[in-house]
């Protein structure tokens, strides 16, 4: 039986860094002594300005700092201010809600003359208009109406117009004021306040909307805005559809944009857009026990992007809008080129290909590796391949002259073998080269034929061959710890290790050195020049702290 259920969805992906906000207003913070939020205290903390008025954009205490958004300059002071006396007219469940009770304190959504709070009462559109100006602050202003409907005299004339000049609303002859406002409008509303603000900007990794049944029927002056929005993880209003409570695989969303949105809807939307707003745009702050050095200008393969996720963690608080965090590394062939052509200082990567060695002298740059943690090529296959192990004079066969298709080769059954590999550029493949290769080249039927030019895609490219095709066993190769760890990611995977020469990878053979295949992560730089501020962080990376960050980075500790 469907089940219809009123739910706030967000999706998305990260917003750009708070350094994209208008010169004249952007987040600041300030330390607090009241450690973290507490949901159960029956008061919200918010920012007061030089005069006393709240400032309705601000929220804290989050892990021991307050967050507002005002002009540069201006003075701030943080308050424990108690909610509002409770609403005569909400149910127990209403009475709980934070939504209600957070933007009644900050003065944005207030109650009626006799108590009431009137939640499933539609806002209209002079109203919504009203609670906009309130939470960001923007100040009625006098002039002249665009609106026949909104004359001079109208109680929101200030506030529309003050709002048509931030771009909220477009000039039109009409504005229809007591109609009530919908969905999408106040979706639009939102996107193009944050606009006005200079806070949104397009996303690499766009939403997927197929989940969402009713795009088509957004009118298209708000479908940017849904798309913005969503990819930008704020939470819009949507409707769930369950067809089985067990099971969501076939649960569908709908943004239902022609529906009105009440005074609960909107309390809620504006209590979680003023949440997501502070966290996608709060500013780094360096963490005051972070090393007594810089970071240098990083890179690295794919692989090893947590090192520096984990890196810029110790040092910076919202660690991601920090000055130099990148946002992706560049892969492990164009981070060499990078570094060889003085692009960064310090890269972490595999072992090199012939490609960068070749690239490195042509250049006259001397590399400098430091190792930094335990890594290893690894093959794996189905999980009912009979095989278990193959040697270094099988792989060759098997990459280099195509020479071996059927697992019986290996002393296995009957099946098929189908060779799967990684693009030349590839950290991967650098592995290959130092391994099996011997200088030779993968045969031209398996990379034409059977190549993942993504690191996680290899190892659902094998699972899928093996899936689509009975009787046959697809083989492929990764790192050890990538391996591992995508796994968690991507979730289970019908995929097992081989050894070689008898010998499984594991954490303690990659450790010991039995493993063949066994490598290392490397910390890289240009040898031979004198930068003091990539010397000390080389230094530190061969500290404990070092070891810290490869742990949390699910990498092998070197001992």
């Amino acid at each position: 039986m469907k089940k219809l259920l009123s739910i706030l969805m967000c999706v998305g992906v990260l917003l750009m860094s708070s350094a994209c906000a208008a010169e004249e207003s952007r987040i600041f913070y300030e330390r607090s002594e009241e450690g973290s939020y507490d949901y159960r205290n029956n008061t919200v903390y918010l920012a007061k300005d030089a005069e006393g008025r709240i400032i309705p954009l601000s929220v804290g205490p989050y892990d021991g700092y307050h967050y507002v958004y005002c002009p540069e300059g201006e003075a701030f002071t943080t308050h424990k201010i108690s909610y509002p006396l409770e609403f005569n007219d909400l149910n127990e469940w209403q009475r709980t809600t934070l939504g209600i009770r957070e933007m009644a304190a900050r003065g944005v959504l207030v109650g009626y003359e006799d108590g009431s709070f009137r939640p499933d009462k539609s806002l209209t559109r002079a109203e919504m208009a009203t609670v906009f100006a309130r939470l960001f602050s923007v100040e009625p202003e006098k002039t002249k109406s665009c609106f026949s409907d909104v004359t001079e005299d109208h109680w929101a004339h200030g506030y529309v117009m003050a709002l048509v000049n931030e771009g909220v609303f477009m000039k039109d002859t009409l504005f229809n004021p007591n109609q009530p406002v919908t969905r999408e409008q106040l979706t639009a509303m939102t996107y193009r306040m944050l606009q006005t603000m200079g806070m949104i900007q397009p996303q690499d990794n766009p939403v997927d909307l197929s989940r969402y049944k009713d795009m088509d029927s957004v009118e298209e002056y708000a479908k940017e805005a849904y798309r913005m929005l969503l990819d930008a993880r704020y939470m819009l209003l949507t409707e769930l559809v369950e067809h089985d409570f067990m099971d969501s695989a076939d649960d569908e969303y709908y943004f239902m944009p022609k529906q009105p949105v009440t005074r609960l809807e909107c309390a809620d939307y504006l209590y979680n857009f003023v949440r997501t707003f502070m966290r996608e745009n709060a500013p780094a702050i360096r963490e005051a026990d972070a090393p007594q050095v810089d970071i240098p200008v990083l890179d690295g393969s794919t692989s090893t992007y947590d090192i520096t996720k984990n890196i810029y963690s110790f040092f910076y608080r919202n660690y991601d809008k920090a000055p130099g965090f990148p946002k992706a590394h560049s892969k492990t062939t164009n981070a060499y080129k990078r570094l060889i052509d003085g692009e960064v200082e310090m890269i972490f990567v595999p072992d090199a290909g012939e490609d960068v060695v070749a690239y490195a002298k042509e250049k006259g740059v001397t590399l400098k590796f430091v190792p930094i943690a335990n890594e290893a090529l690894v093959f794996f296959t189905g999980k009912d391949n009979p095989v278990n192990s193959v040697t270094t004079k099988d792989l060759h066969d098997i990459y280099v002259h195509n020479a071996i298709t059927n697992w019986n080769a290996l002393g296995g059954g009957d099946n098929p073998l189908a060779a799967f590999c990684r693009n030349n550029d590839s950290g991967s493949h650098a592995q290959m080269e130092n391994f099996i290769l011997d200088g030779e080249e993968i045969h031209d039927d398996i990379s034409r034929e059977r190549i993942s030019v993504m690191m996680a895609t290899i190892l659902t490219d094998v699972e899928k061959y093996n899936r689509e095709n009975s009787s046959h066993f697809a083989l492929g190769y990764s790192l050890y710890y990538y391996y591992n760890n995508v796994k968690s990611v991507i979730g289970p995977v019908d995929l097992k290790l081989l050894g070689i020469d008898g010998i499984l990878p594991t954490d303690e053979t990659i450790a010991d050195g039995s493993y063949p295949y066994t490598t290392n992560y490397y910390a890289v730089v240009r040898d031979g020049e004198e930068n003091p501020r990539v010397d000390a962080f080389l230094e530190l990376m061969q500290s404990e702290f070092g070891d810290t960050v490869a742990q949390m980075s699910g990498l092998g500790v070197i001992k």
